[in-house]
């Protein structure tokens, strides 16, 4: 009887034992850690969040999604990565080069080829790859459009300098809808030192005048203060600062940040800016009848501030997981379309070609009326990405840093606003820019 006891007492002590360490091993289920952009379109949003719970509940698999402001991703995630602590996705996000250069990020090569690499746009493609490999999927195209008040320009007989031809033409619009209606300026123009929005409308012009900041990542491939790349900078600060200086541009946007311009549009308060369609999307869904009266024209450079991408750091226990949930988001192009795109009122266009030609289609048949040139030209329109440096058309460690810092945003405001001398101040950030590259990538 002793024996029975014993052998019983030893079977109930294996078994307790063995469901003790068994158990937490069946409740573990992978968990990814999940940062997303919150965008200025609450559909885009909407749209991630649900998908990204649906693939969890197919996969079984526990999210932490975590949403940060458009202006505060970037200093939160380099925080993270120097913290050691980065998140193990990152949705719509941004920066991506510096992370990509320093080895800390997943190739994603595989993915974009399930995805069909032949119907991503090429410009895409371009920006998110580094030594030969892609490291993120690009979220959207988030391209620039002149914005215009069409009652305005009846009023001032102003039909004919559309569409802008040229900067001159843009700055000629400006000048004849300037206070035709009384306290309406002709255009916002944003020159804060804070946010994104100074820097990205100021690369139109620098670009589009044949500025440029570097053509190959050593010091010697910095081209902002070498002719003639230094006359086209100096090109764009004249034509900014006659804005400035002809009080065409309310006198508070020194001190706009990245919502400011959008609000003065809104609000009333200028003819026309440059914008993404977040405007629009505000005002067809809280202005129909501003909206009705607001036309989108192409300009004569358009920019890509489609740096939103989504990418998955190494540090991530689950990588083939990760590598499937941005899979997911994509794979359903229709889906993608209709719900990220489509629902924003284009605010995102799509990076597919196939979903690009089905919105074109759509325009023809006179969907999107506001929208004055056909989708599928627009995409064909864009020469220049937000944070790749020009000519070069690739997004860097160093380009990403002066945009990220709003470092850009001071060199503009001095000669702009504060009237310095644009030659001096060239110099000054040529000389600072050759040094970070020295930094990040040698002497070369």
């Amino acid at each position: 009887m002793r024996r029975v006891i014993t052998v019983i007492t030893t079977i109930a002590l294996l078994v307790s034992f063995s469901l003790t360490n068994y158990i937490p091993l069946m409740a573990q289920r992978p968990k990814l850690v999940i940062w997303g952009r919150a965008t200025f379109v609450p559909p885009q949003m909407y749209w991630v969040e649900s998908k990204v719970r649906r693939w969890a509940a197919e996969r079984g698999v526990d999210v932490e999604i975590t949403w940060l402001a458009v202006a505060d991703i970037g200093k939160k995630l380099i925080a993270a990565v120097e913290a050691g602590t980065p998140p193990d996705v990152v949705i719509n996000g941004h920066p991506v080069a510096r992370f990509a250069e320093a080895g800390l990020l997943v190739p994603l090569d595989d993915i974009v080829e399930k995805l069909n690499k032949s119907d991503i746009y090429p410009i895409k493609l371009k920006t998110c790859t580094w030594g030969g490999h892609i490291y993120a999927i690009p979220t959207m195209f988030e391209i620039t459009w002149l914005h215009v008040r069409m009652d305005i320009v009846k009023k001032a007989h102003a039909e004919n300098l559309l569409p802008v031809k040229s900067f001159e033409d843009l700055y000629r619009l400006a000048k004849k809808l300037n206070q035709v209606v009384p306290g309406v300026y002709g255009i916002g123009l944003p020159l804060g030192l804070n946010g994104y929005d100074t820097w990205w409308t100021f690369e139109h012009f620098w670009a589009g005048f044949g500025g440029g900041m570097m053509v190959n990542r050593t010091p010697t491939g910095v081209v902002i203060g070498k002719e003639p790349y230094r006359e086209g900078l100096k090109r764009a600060f004249e034509f900014e600062r006659r804005i400035w200086l002809e009080h065409l541009t309310p006198p508070d946007s020194t001190e706009w940040v990245d919502a400011s311009n959008n609000m003065a549009f809104i609000n009333g308060r200028i003819a026309m800016t440059i914008n993404p369609l977040s405007i629009y999307y505000a005002l067809a869904t809280q202005k129909p009848q501003l909206a009705a009266v607001t036309a989108v024209w192409p300009l004569p450079v358009m920019v890509d501030l489609g740096d939103e991408s989504c990418f998955v750091f190494k540090t991530t226990k689950y990588p083939e997981l990760a590598k499937d949930l941005i899979y997911y988001l994509f794979k359903d192009k229709d889906d993608y379309r209709k719900g990220f795109c489509e629902a924003g009122w284009l605010y995102a266009f799509p990076i597919f070609k196939s979903q690009v030609k089905i919105i074109s289609e759509e325009w023809k048949k006179g969907k999107w009326p506001f929208m004055k040139m056909d989708p599928l030209g627009v995409v064909k329109h864009i020469k220049y990405h937000e944070t790749a440096a020009f000519p070069l058309g690739e997004r860097t460690t160093v380009s990403e840093e002066f945009r990220e810092g709003f470092i850009w945003n001071e060199m503009i405001q001095r000669v702009v606003v504060r009237g310095e001398n644009p030659d001096k101040v060239i110099d000054e950030y040529h000389q600072k820019f050759v040094e970070e590259v020295k930094r990040v990538y040698g002497y070369g």
